[in-house]
């Protein structure tokens, strides 16, 4: 190493006066000082007193004594100030605001949406208020509880994995049993001032309680797979039951990637996820209702039945094309298809802002999908990886979905866009989730410390 400074040199002879524990812990509290988040003092302190302990037995062994193999060993280690801001940097929090900025648009322009739509439908909403007065109140929810969640540390979560997953399913069982029925389906607990869509709930805390019970998991063991397709197969079954076809698909989806991302042996995966298929595509014969069907037909013929199944699909299709390069503008009224607020939102855009600005949003999907594909490829925790991977198919899977099937290249299903579509519980949701995943890449660096590298460049 090079030459210490004097200030080192000077606190080496006080160092020399006491005995070589102390001297080992006084160092590594000045290095220490120098680091703010204290997360990490834990893991940084068992490192460098793992290196001084190294040191000093090789100084031994070259014929030192105690005194002067600690002298040398702390000597080596370097200026505790250099050593701590240098850790310091390499350890504090990221934010990704890159990330932050499209995330932001796409609220933005959410808003700007519920603004136009809520000058020319004739029913806004059942409160009285409007689209974009509600979007407002759900924007502030959710970036209230997005600020929370970002700033907090994820691997809290984890222990509490298992009381997540009994959390989801006794919820999805109340709204089974107690919960109230839209259209046809019993996904919903109405609490009088608020009514929740609870399979989108089980599906988001269950991909977080599988997340951290995956990562813990001996996956060397075959009946650890029969544990994960219990884990599984438990709500997902209570979902398709409601029936939920979206929330059930998304668990499915988020369960693979999972596993995929996971320790499991990707052989075993593989054959697991055949079993599955089979099993659903069986399930699907029990649960499937005559309406759902109709979409899938309509979905593959949507001019066979112009005025019934196709309907919706047709219409979508006529205003999309009708939108030109830049659309009907600001406020344009669409009387011919329903839901525009939430499941046809792409629709109006495109019919009221051009096939330029539908373009945007989608090209704002993807460069969000490429960056956090590139951000999740930089966590080293096994956990948050998984966690960050599962939260991800969540988002992308509806924002993608939605966009292809109001211009006939998926099926017609009660997705929203997310960020944008109308719906206040769904909108706190999705910034629940972003906020975890933007939590998660904040604390990529903040891990147990075993690189070597910064102490190396200080000899």
């Amino acid at each position: 190493m090079g030459l210490l400074s004097h200030g080192c040199r000077s606190s080496l002879g006080r160092w020399a006066s006491m005995s070589r524990q102390n001297r080992i812990d006084e160092y590594i509290q000045q290095v220490c000082r120098h680091i703010r988040n204290k997360n990490v003092h834990a893991s940084i302190s068992l490192e460098l007193e793992c290196h001084l302990a190294d040191k000093m037995e090789d100084y031994e062994s070259q014929g030192y004594d105690e005194e002067n193999a600690i002298k040398q060993a702390i000597a080596d280690m370097g200026d505790p100030e250099q050593v701590g801001k240098q850790l310091h940097h390499a350890h504090k929090p990221r934010m990704e605001w890159s990330i932050i900025a499209i995330v932001a648009v796409l609220i933005g322009f959410g808003l700007l949406v519920m603004y136009s739509l809520s000058g020319t439908q004739s029913a806004n909403h059942l409160s009285g208020w409007s689209f974009f007065e509600n979007k407002v109140i759900g924007t502030l929810l959710g970036l209230s509880l997005f600020i929370a969640v970002l700033f907090g540390d994820y691997r809290k979560l984890k222990p509490y994995s298992k009381h997540l997953y009994l959390g989801a399913l006794l919820i999805t069982f109340l709204a089974l049993f107690q919960g109230g029925t839209v259209n046809g389906s019993a996904s919903y607990l109405d609490l009088g001032i608020l009514r929740f869509d609870v399979m989108g709930i089980t599906t988001l805390l269950t991909i977080i309680a599988l997340a951290g019970m995956f990562s813990e998991w001996n996956w060397e063991s075959r009946g650890t797979y029969v544990k994960a397709f219990a884990a599984f197969f438990a709500p997902f079954l209570m979902i398709l039951s409601a029936p939920d076809m979206q929330s059930a698909f998304l668990l499915f989806a988020g369960f693979f990637v999972l596993m995929m991302t996971s320790s499991a042996k990707k052989k075993v995966t593989f054959t697991l996820f055949g079993l599955i298929t089979g099993s659903i595509a069986c399930l699907a014969f029990l649960f499937i209702r005559p309406y759902q069907t109709g979409r899938i037909a309509a979905f593959l013929d949507p001019y066979a039945d112009p005025n019934g199944a196709g309907y919706m699909i047709v219409q979508s299709l006529k205003l999309v094309q009708s939108a030109g390069l830049w659309g009907n503008g600001f406020g344009a009224r669409v009387d011919s298809l329903p839901t525009v607020e939430s499941e046809f939102i792409f629709t109006y855009i495109v019919y009221s802002f051009g096939i330029v600005t539908g373009s945007v949003i989608l090209l704002l999907g993807i460069a969000l999908l490429i960056r956090l594909l590139k951000a999740v490829k930089g966590v080293r925790d096994s956990y948050g990886f998984m966690l960050m991977a599962g939260l991800m198919t969540l988002f992308f899977i509806p924002y993608f979905w939605n966009i292809l099937m109001v211009v006939g290249l998926m099926p017609i299903t009660s997705v929203n866009l997310p960020f944008i579509s109308h719906g206040n519980v769904q909108f706190v949701l999705q910034m629940l989730l972003m906020g975890l995943v933007l939590n998660i890449y904040r604390n990529k660096d903040i891990q147990p410390w075993t690189d070597k590298s910064i102490l190396t460049k200080n000899r």
